[in-house]
């Protein structure tokens, strides 16, 4: 009983760790690596050469984890895109492919009767609240607005 309860909460850890990418070292593990411990990125972008593979936990989940690949197809880093810092730079002007960039996919789409598209993102923010980012875009798809609304305690269950 007590093996079976010692793998079971092995299996969950590790299953968690891959999810980060923990254990992949920048510059020398592989894109293979990259695949093979984090599965099949949700969105697949090339960039200078490289990649950037898109792992968002969830839908509405709260981290989205960006992974770079260089262009020899080597580990240049991973970062978690659902945070403050990396909302902060997207602004009225900017298009889809922009925001997609910089922060994957949303957790959550809404289409407004006028045409507005509204892309959410749960995280949570700098003070550790859990918060819903909306980016608003136009019919042609560019950026009109954006906000970040602080979800109280109990929003996250009546969803």
């Amino acid at each position: 009983m007590k093996t079976s309860a010692f793998l079971v909460a092995t299996l969950v850890l590790s299953a968690c760790a891959s999810y980060s990418g923990y254990g992949l070292r920048t510059g020398s593990s592989t894109e293979s690596d990259v695949r093979t411990t984090m599965g099949p990125p949700a969105l697949e972008i090339a960039e200078n050469g490289g990649k950037e593979l898109f792992y968002p936990k969830g839908p509405l989940g709260t981290q989205t984890f960006a992974v770079h690949v260089d262009a020899q197809g080597r580990l240049a880093g991973i970062d978690q895109v659902l945070d403050d810092d990396h909302f902060r730079p997207i602004h009225e002007g900017q298009t889809r492919d922009e925001v997609l960039r910089r922060i994957g996919p949303p957790g959550d789409r809404m289409r407004y009767p006028n045409g507005t598209d509204a892309w959410i993102y749960r995280y949570t923010d700098t003070w550790g609240y859990t918060a819903d980012f909306y980016v608003s875009f136009n019919p042609q798809g560019i950026v009109v607005s954006k906000i970040s609304i602080r979800l109280e305690p109990n929003d996250d269950n009546d969803r």
